[in-house]
């Protein structure tokens, strides 16, 4: 019993200074989250794909609405 005690006072201190470590770490993570997703869009309009997707949309709704 004296053995779990030590060990979760451990566990505690260690999680307790580990605290505040990673502040900020979100910010960066959706900044590279929206990266991704720029260089995806980059490519779709670079790659003259948007277009196509465009005009498929546009067919879809045109479908959908016809019926």
């Amino acid at each position: 019993m004296q053995n779990l005690m030590q060990l979760k006072a451990i566990v505690e201190q260690w999680t307790r200074g580990r605290k505040g470590r990673d502040d900020g770490q979100t910010v960066f993570e959706y900044l590279g989250i929206i990266v991704i997703v720029v260089l995806i869009i980059g490519a779709i309009v670079g790659s003259g794909l948007a277009g196509l997707i465009a005009n498929a949309i546009t067919q879809a709704l045109a479908d959908i609405t016809a019926n």
